[in-house]
C-alpha cells in the first residue's frame, strides 16, 4: 500500500507520547494497563466495557468450538500481535480483542506473535471507531491480514472484509450468518451476537 508524504506527515501528528521499539514495548512485561505501539509511539486505551467482554467472549467460544471439531488454527484473545514497520517506520505492535492463526502460523509461534494473523476481530468503542476502521483497517489491510471483522455494538453494524487482490473488500452477510473464507466450515451466528447489542 502506498503511503505519501503528507499522509504519513498526518499520521505521525495523531500519536503523540513516549517512542519506543517493539523490542522496548516487549520489555515492560505484563501490565494492568492496556497498551498498544503504534509507529512506534505507546498509546494506552481504556479497559474494555462489560458489553465488549461479552461480545469477545461470544465470538471467541464460537471459534474455540469449531476449532475443536475442525483444528484447523488456534485462536488468541487480547494477545500482542508485533507487524513490523509502520508507515512512518516506527514499530506496530496491537493487541486485538481477538486473533485467529492458521495451524502452520500458530506453529510458528514461541513467545510473541509476530506474523500477520489470518484473521483479526476489533469490537468498536465509540472512542476507538476512527481508530479501528481506518487506522487499523489500512494496517491490517497493508500487512495482509486475510480477513478483519469489525463490530461495532453501538452502530449496530458487523463489518466484514477479506483480502482480494490485496486490498479489502466488504463481505455482506447472508441468513443472520457469516460464513468465513480464512476458518475453514467456520459460521459465525450473528443473531446471537447482536442479542447482546441491547
Amino acid at each position: 500500500m502506498h503511503t505519501t508524504r503528507d499522509q504519513m506527515s498526518q499520521r505521525e501528528t495523531c500519536y503523540h507520547g513516549l517512542r519506543m521499539t517493539a523490542e522496548e514495548y516487549f520489555q515492560l512485561g505484563e501490565t494492568f494497563q492496556r497498551y498498544e505501539l503504534i509507529d512506534g509511539v505507546i498509546c494506552m486505551s481504556p479497559s474494555a466495557s462489560a458489553l465488549h467482554q461479552r461480545i469477545i467472549t461470544r465470538v471467541s467460544a464460537e471459534i474455540v468450538a469449531h476449532l475443536k471439531l475442525n483444528p484447523v488454527g488456534e485462536v488468541y484473545v487480547e494477545s500482542d500481535v508485533s507487524f513490523g514497520p509502520g508507515p512512518s517506520r516506527g514499530d506496530i505492535v496491537y493487541r486485538p480483542d481477538i486473533t485467529f492463526l492458521s495451524s502452520p502460523k500458530a506453529a510458528s509461534v514461541k513467545d510473541r506473535i509476530a506474523v500477520a494473523p489470518d484473521v483479526v476481530v476489533e469490537v468498536v468503542s465509540p472512542s476507538s471507531r476512527r481508530y479501528d476502521t481506518e487506522t487499523k483497517k489500512s494496517d491490517y489491510e497493508r500487512f495482509q491480514v486475510a480477513e478483519y471483522w469489525i463490530i461495532d455494538p453501538h452502530a449496530d453494524e458487523l463489518i466484514f472484509y477479506y483480502l482480494d487482490a490485496g486490498k479489502y473488500v466488504a463481505q455482506t452477510p447472508s441468513d443472520h450468518k457469516f460464513a468465513s473464507r480464512t476458518i475453514e466450515g467456520f459460521i459465525l451466528d450473528l443473531q446471537a451476537v447482536r442479542a447482546l447489542f441491547k
